[in-house]
């Protein structure tokens, strides 16, 4: 964990700040968490219908593309968001 502090205080306040504000952190584990995935998410072909939290009416989908690194001469990510601008 890191804390970075910008401020227009002395070098002395803003230090005396953090060691007020946050000496009572813990100490973390010192390891990375691993998160496995065991499938999709989603089932292929099966209607999701998921409640509204507010009442705004935005649809937001990411896909994760595989490494585009090789293809940059033909650009490919400019079709795809040529096609899903398209109405």
């Amino acid at each position: 964990m890191k804390l970075v502090v910008i401020g227009g205080e002395s070098l002395d306040v803003l230090q005396h700040w953090v060691v007020e504000l946050f000496s009572d952190v813990r100490q973390g584990s010192q390891g990375k968490p691993e998160f496995k995935v065991e499938g999709p998410v989603w089932r292929a072909g099966k209607l999701y219908r998921l409640e509204a939290v507010k009442d705004v009416h935005i649809l937001e989908l990411r896909w994760a593309l595989p490494c585009l690194l090789q293809a940059y001469l033909q650009k490919p990510e400019d079709y795809l968001a040529h096609l899903l601008g398209h109405e």
